[in-house]
Formats: structure tokens, sequence, C-alpha cells
């Protein structure tokens, strides 16, 4: 059963969202109306997916999501009203893996986690194993990076994109080859998200994301990414 917690202060928008999801016996959902619930849940089980509302009654989702970060590896796909480009930006750099924005049909719901299901099997199916980069590690069984006692965690979208580089080190990899990689579909030229987790990812790998000696862009084209810091 694949365990869903749904994070909405809106009790109608839980019924609908909850009916639909558990009507074919797929999904287990369990609902937190705000954020402390969600807190006190995620620390009471482990989660395969949480959907997160941003406006909640005790914080902003965003800002929750901030929190769940520095424990949980499991997607977050945020489901807001707000469609906003600053708002839906911020969400991705504070490390959410989708955002869908209300209203939406429950079937189009159900595509965007099958899709993050599918991208996870991919994930969690890499080999154990640890991966110098410069100074920090990257330790495949917990999903973190490691620096001395300093423990650095990704999201899966995050997680993902290093493996990819990792795996293509040295390689021009051009942005939409990385996008279609990740996502699994066309950008249709809009690359904010890459861009959003990358930047993500270079606060992480470099001592000076402004000055990257791992992550390097290519201009107008992709990246090349150099395990060992380096240049091209």
């Amino acid at each position: 059963m694949y365990r869903i917690l749904l994070v909405e202060d809106n009790p109608e928008n839980c019924t609908v969202i909850e009916g639909y999801l558990q009507h074919n016996g797929q999904y287990e959902v369990t609902v937190a109306h705000d954020a402390g619930s969600a807190l006190k849940a995620t620390r009471q089980r482990a989660f395969d997916l949480i959907l997160l509302d941003i406006m909640l009654p005790d914080t902003d989702g965003i800002e929750l999501c901030v929190r769940l970060r520095k424990t949980l590896f499991c997607p977050i796909i945020f489901i807001s009203c707000l469609d906003d480009e600053e708002t839906i930006v911020r969400a991705f750099r504070m490390g959410g893996d989708d955002y869908l924005t209300k209203p939406f049909r429950g079937a189009i719901l159900e595509a965007h986690i099958e899709a993050m299901r599918r991208r996870m099997q991919t994930v969690y199916h890499v080999p154990v194993g640890i991966y110098a980069i410069g100074d920090r590690t990257l330790h495949t069984d917990e999903h973190v990076l490691r620096r001395g006692d300093e423990i650095l965690y990704l999201s899966p979208t995050e997680y993902e994109l290093l493996l990819y580089f990792l795996n293509n080190e040295g390689r021009l990899l051009e942005f939409e080859q990385i996008y279609q990689y990740v996502w699994q579909k066309p950008s249709y030229g809009d690359l904010r998200t890459l861009f959003s987790h990358v930047r993500n990812l270079r606060k992480k790998l470099e001592e000076n994301p402004a000055q990257p000696r791992h992550l390097i862009t290519v201009p107008r084209c992709g990246y090349r990414f150099y395990a060992r810091g380096e240049q091209p």
C-alpha cells in the first residue's frame, strides 16, 4: 500500500482528495489539517509521498517543507491555489519536487503521483555506495551528503540529479536532456524547475555556490559535472 500524507486545512478538499485516491485501493491516505499535526504524523510513521498545501493555519506550507526536508527523503508535491511564478519557484527552491495548482481533477493528481512513483523506483534501486565529491561524500543508502559530522539532506529530485551528474561525469549534459531524464517529459522551454533544483544542489555541494567547482554551467547549453572539482 502506497502511503500518502495529505496536509490540507480545508475539510471539503480533504474529503474529495482522500475519497478519490482511496477508491481503487492503491493508496492509504493520512490527513493532517495543520503543520503541527503533519510533523507529528511524520514522527509516528513513514510516508511514501506528501501532498502539501501552502496556506496552512499555523504556518506557511513552504516553511513546513523546509522543516520536513531536514529529516525526510520522501517526495513532496505542493497543492495550492497560488499560481504566481514567485511562489512556485520558491516552493521548488525550498525542497518541493512537484507543484499542482488548484482546482485540479482527480485524474491529474493521480497522474502526478504515478509519475513521482516511477521516478522513485529508479532512485531507490541505486546500488549502495559512497561517492567522494570534493570534501563531501554521497551516501546512497541514506540519500545524504556528509562533510565531517555535518549531514546535508537531499530531496528526491536533488538526489536524482546528483546521481545523473555522477554517472555522466565530465560530459556536457544539455538542459533539455537533463529535464527529460528527471521529469520524463519535455520542458516546452520552461526550465525554471531545473534551474531551481540545481541552485539548491550547488548550495549543498559547493564551497562557494556563486563560483562552482563541481557543477559547471555551460552558458546557453547545459552543465558539466566534476566530482574532484576539475575545471573544463
